[in-house]
């Protein structure tokens, strides 16, 4: 017997982050159903199917009324499962331990909502920006600030693409652990929340971009997330095209520390001056690319589908297929490299089992 009753809500969006307008889509709850499971813990199941087509992930609460649904105030102290940063696309479920929390019995007339929000704290990791189809300049085009390219980014070439969506921000932790906690897959390397880089310590938060992932880490999580690491390609259009010409970072053709996180910035969100941290995903807004996406240089390297190896008509051909896997746009690392490693026609091979403390990646579909 259902020992309360549900409603649904579905929070609009707070803030309309989609690059284009048209495809942003507030979150659905739909199916709230609670029943209360008749084993010894007496735990309230509360399942609901949870929706968004724009979003891999949105945040969902669950509030509590005590009295008759005229107000939802009260934030379960003992709710699990699919509750904060919860992938969309499926039912879920969350288990509150009402009896404990009310052990006098006034749990048995509470009402519970459920409510998603795809831009809780003014960040939604998993929004996607969409690209639209056709031909873009990909690789070093050899002029002002690109000039010193080495021979893996030559020649400059162009490329047609359908189009295609690719994450606004970095794949982060509270997503990562949604994957995790949905998969049994055990936590990357670097996942405790307090970390020292050699430059002092600091705190990861559910915000940060998930690091110390390898290629096949993040290739699984995309498959779960229904859909794909970016191609090379994709990676670099979203990151530098402004439909005319392709820029040298994604702000733009002159180097700028402040606007990614690097060495030599002092935005304290990636710790500073001279800091070895990440920073929240979305913490260097003027660092957009001409699409919006963010952190497109800096913060951590990104994996991408590709093998490693030349483009076509090459000068200096070779192929790493089988042994490197590509990543893209430097990290929290760079320093005196910092204007060279974060240009958009940068490319670094590893191989695909190797992490580290900034290799990160974001979504495609």
């Amino acid at each position: 017997m259902s020992l309360i009753r549900s409603t649904a809500l579905a929070a609009a969006a707070l803030l309309a982050l989609c690059a284009i307008p048209a495809f942003a889509v507030s979150p659905s709850v739909t199916n709230v159903q609670a029943t209360q499971q008749q084993d010894a813990s007496r735990k309230v199941k509360i399942t609901y199917y949870l929706s968004d087509p724009d979003s891999s992930s949105v945040y969902v609460t669950l509030t509590i009324s005590t009295d008759n649904g005229a107000t939802y105030t009260i934030t379960p102290s003992l709710a699990t499962g699919s509750i904060g940063w919860v992938r969309t696309g499926g039912t879920r479920t969350i288990y509150w331990d009402a009896k404990s929390q009310y052990p006098t019995g006034q749990w048995a007339t509470c009402k519970a909502k459920v409510t998603a929000d795809d831009s809780s704290g003014g960040v939604n990791p998993g929004q996607m920006v969409y690209i639209p189809a056709g031909s873009f300049l990909m690789g070093n085009s050899n002029v002002g600030n690109d000039v010193y390219g080495l021979f893996f980014e030559f020649p400059q070439h162009s490329v047609n693409l359908s189009g295609y969506w690719i994450g606004k921000y970095e794949v982060t932790r509270g997503e990562y652990r949604a994957f995790m906690t949905a998969t049994g897959r055990a936590a990357p390397t670097y996942w405790d929340a307090v970390q020292n880089w050699g430059t002092g310590s600091f705190t990861q938060t559910d915000n940060h971009p998930v690091v110390g992932v390898t290629y096949y880490d993040a290739e699984a999580f995309c498959n779960w997330a229904g859909g794909h690491l970016p191609t090379e390609a994709q990676w670099e259009k979203a990151a530098r095209w402004t439909g005319s010409n392709p820029r040298v970072y994604p702000w733009g053709d002159p180097w700028d520390q402040e606007k990614c996180n690097n060495y030599s910035d002092s935005n304290p969100a990636g710790g500073g001056l001279y800091k070895y941290q990440t920073a929240a995903v979305g913490s260097y807004p003027s660092g957009a690319s001409p699409y919006g996406c963010q952190d497109m240089a800096g913060n951590v390297w990104e994996w991408v589908q590709d093998w490693y190896k030349s483009y076509p008509n090459s000068s200096s051909p070779f192929d790493y297929t089988g042994s490197y896997r590509v990543l893209r746009g430097g990290s929290w690392y760079d320093f005196t490299g910092s204007s060279y490693d974060s240009r958009c026609a940068f490319r670094y091979g590893r191989s695909p089992f190797y992490y580290w403390n900034d290799y990160g990646f974001r979504l495609a579909r």
